[in-house]
């Protein structure tokens, strides 16, 4: 193997290294409209993510503010579908 063909794989390998050593899901308070029936959730960035091994949050104060319109977007791989919940209070974007 030559020199530029390890260096070509050790900056592969390294980048994918580093792009799933932040890839960890992160526990939320997952509440529907207004602030009501509130869940802890995993919310994680990829299906590939691992489950957070967090302390549960506490249960955040409702949002005065009104709820967002449906998403436009596709849901992502692994999904089938998305809704607007509060996460901890906010507006989120949140798909199953």
């Amino acid at each position: 193997m030559s020199i530029t063909n390890r260096f070509l794989a050790i900056v592969v390998a390294s980048f994918c290294v580093i792009t799933t050593a932040g890839a960890e899901c992160r526990k939320a308070q997952v509440c529907d409209d207004y602030g009501r029936n509130c869940q802890v959730r995993q919310i994680c960035d990829s299906t590939l993510d691992l489950p957070s091994i967090e302390v549960d949050p506490l249960k955040p104060l409702p949002s005065t503010d009104l709820k967002p319109l449906p998403s436009l977007e596709l849901p992502p791989l692994g999904t089938t579908k998305c809704e607007y919940k509060q996460v901890n209070g906010h507006w989120q974007n949140v798909c199953s």
